[in-house]
């Protein structure tokens, strides 16, 4: 089948499926049906269905993608030479100086001081994570502060860094701390 054709059929399937769901929604809302069909937009697990069946029916285009540079956000942050427990997070130790880097656009929620983790900075990113870096030695960025990927959040000069992570209100334990950290510094 030619490409053309192809794309085209795409568009038109995405096109009713998108009608589809509109004209149901109407019908819901009169009275007509009573299935529930805003569910279908809503709901996760039912977009990735719909996504994973049209992938099915249509395939992947296999030159489709483009290669992206694999730019590192913070790679600095790996570069710690121990880690222990503290305080619902852990203490990084670093023997060099390095830069906190926001790994994803987000918001500043927290810049201060606290009793337990000295200069603090908690940045609440768009995929539901909040990530807090204490003991940092300087920041120049003011509570509800919009940041974009690559900001520089604050720096921290030798010695230990405290990290907590919170991914979808569950604070992360050490095992899945270092895997956020590599899958965000290294993408």
């Amino acid at each position: 089948m030619d490409e053309r054709v192809k794309k085209k059929w795409k568009w038109v399937v995405a096109v009713l499926l998108c009608a589809a769901v509109l004209i149901g929604s109407r019908l819901q809302d009169s009275g007509q049906i009573h299935f529930d069909v805003k569910k279908i937009v809503y709901s996760s697990e039912d977009l990735t269905f719909m996504r994973n069946f049209l992938r099915g029916v249509f395939g992947r285009d296999q030159d489709s993608t483009i290669t992206v540079s694999t730019e590192t956000v913070n790679n600095e942050l790996l570069s710690f030479v121990a880690v222990k427990p503290y305080n619902n997070g852990y203490l990084l130790t670093y023997e060099e100086a390095i830069p906190i880097i926001a790994i994803e656009n987000g918001l500043v929620v927290y810049t201060g001081h606290s009793k337990h983790t000295g200069k603090t900075v908690s940045v609440f990113y768009e995929d539901d994570t909040t990530v807090t870096y204490g003991n940092v030695d300087s920041f120049s960025l003011l509570p509800y502060t919009s940041i974009e990927k690559g900001s520089t959040l604050a720096n921290k000069e030798v010695g230990d860094l405290y990290i907590q992570i919170e991914k979808d209100g569950n604070i992360l334990n050490l095992e899945q701390t270092i895997e956020w950290m590599k899958e965000y510094t290294q993408s």
